[in-house]
């Protein structure tokens, strides 16, 4: 047998051993680039409504970050910007109203029926102008401690009531948002954005945020689940109908199961979505278990 067919550095052998090593190394930078990906996406977009300003000083270089600003000062603001933060949003619900907010007893008589797995919180009346009014005093409010907009949520209340003064509401306070220059992110908010869409052809919102696309949260069991099939499509429909419309689309997923986190961020990419996975329903900065 000739020697070079064993030993040749291009012989039969060789280029076998070659080839192997090459589809080893090829699988080793797959691998780290999906873990890249996985660790950037959390970087360019965080949802962190639960925390307060006490995480000001952990929070760095990070493209959109969604806080609830009630909980920081201006100067906090200012602190998250200096730290490479490149926009920052802040929660308002428009659609209910937590028993925890000073200003609930102002308003509980708009209050309508209790919202279902959130005991401490209710669905308020939408199209009531003195909600409106105080909604937009809000939004006032935070563009003077100088967010960049707003991450809107519980538009839901248009499902749960699918009123024309209740659409009308809300859009009457997306409306006041726009004229402020400022961006929206609506939270969910299904019924209303398609209905919205069916109806307009410019669009007064930049992106919506849809929870739970590929997992979910078993209230009933108290555990992190993946979503069925029929779930999961729903969702990713509706994100790719808001895609088409210019929209951003935006996912927050729950897991603490690591495999189920790299499997959430990996559907999202799929789908260009921009993708943030938490490891917790009250959406803290992540914790250890």
């Amino acid at each position: 047998m000739n020697k070079k067919l064993k030993t040749g550095i291009w012989g039969v052998c060789g280029r076998q051993r070659f080839r192997s090593n090459l589809i080893i190394l090829l699988c080793l930078i797959a691998a780290l680039a999906a873990s890249f990906i996985y660790k950037t996406k959390a970087d360019r977009y965080s949802v962190l409504i639960g925390e307060d300003s006490g995480i000001v000083k952990k929070i760095k270089n990070i493209d959109t970050l969604v806080i609830d600003a009630d909980y920081f000062s201006e100067s906090d603001i200012s602190m998250l910007r200096n730290q490479g933060v490149r926009e920052i949003y802040t929660y308002i619900n428009i659609g209910s109203i937590e028993k925890s907010r000073e200003y609930y007893q102002d308003y509980e008589k708009y209050t309508l029926d209790c919202y279902e797995n959130w005991p401490d919180e209710k669905w308020i009346d939408v199209a009531e102008k003195n909600w409106q009014e105080f909604i937009d005093s809000r939004v006032d409010e935070f563009i003077k401690k100088g967010v960049d907009g707003f991450f809107v949520d519980n538009a839901d209340v248009y499902y749960m009531y699918p009123r024309d003064d209740v659409y009308n509401g809300i859009e009457n306070i997306l409306s006041y948002i726009q004229n402020k220059d400022k961006k929206i992110i609506i939270n969910g908010g299904d019924s209303f954005v398609k209905r919205y869409f069916s109806e307009n052809d410019n669009s007064i919102f930049d992106g919506v945020n849809q929870e739970n696309v590929y997992t979910s949260y078993d209230f009933d069991n108290k555990r992190y689940v993946r979503n069925d099939k029929e779930t999961r499509d729903y969702y990713t429909q509706y994100l790719d109908l808001v895609s088409q419309h210019g929209c951003t689309a935006y996912v927050t997923e729950y897991a603490v199961d690591k495999r189920i986190q790299r499997e959430a961020a990996e559907y999202s990419r799929k789908h260009k979505y921009i993708c943030y996975v938490s490891n917790n329903i009250d959406l803290l900065v992540k914790k250890t278990y």
